[in-house]
């Protein structure tokens, strides 16, 4: 199982997560930039935790559509 992110229709919003096997979408988090995004799904997918710290300094733990990470 592989994270990515898509892009909802007529919003400005990323939404991160998997697709089971038969093809069902799991969303795991919503983001208001595609580079955030981005970041939660390399983190997601093996890449270090320093990657998603540096999501956490740009927009802040309380920031719009983040899960709180610790």
């Amino acid at each position: 199982m592989s994270y990515v992110y898509i892009k909802s229709k007529g919003y400005e919003l990323y939404t991160v997560g998997f697709y089971r096997p038969d093809g069902t979408w799991e969303p795991e988090s919503d983001w208001v930039r595609s580079e955030y995004a981005a970041k939660r799904v390399r983190y997601l997918n093996g890449a270090a935790i320093e990657a998603q710290r540096h999501v956490q300094d740009c927009i802040g733990r309380s920031g719009p559509y983040m899960n709180e990470i610790d």
